[in-house]
């Protein structure tokens, strides 16, 4: 059952690294758009990118075990920085 959950968690991971580490590429790539704008989003993209690498390594037998709570802070975070994402546009 963990090792079920854990495997969804780095999949949901790795799916919303395809959206954000294009979007920190081409930040690095625009020089943060017009005004340097851009350069506010990059910390929090650079920190869901960061959990990439465990993400891929849970699906290997050896590092299920040591993955699995990286993994949970991992999802943790991403919905922390949606839902700060949220809550900003509203106020």
């Amino acid at each position: 059952m963990i090792s079920r959950r854990n495997k969804i968690i780095a999949f949901l991971i790795i799916i919303i690294n395809i959206y954000f580490i294009p979007v920190s590429v081409s930040i690095f790539l625009s020089n943060g758009g017009p005004e340097g704008v851009s350069y506010l989003i990059l910390p929090f993209s650079i920190l869901i990118n960061l959990f990439f690498v465990p993400a891929v390594l849970s699906f290997k037998k050896n590092f299920e075990q040591r993955v699995s709570r990286i993994n949970e802070v991992g999802i943790g975070l991403i919905v922390l920085i949606l839902i700060l994402g949220i809550v900003s546009v509203y106020i």
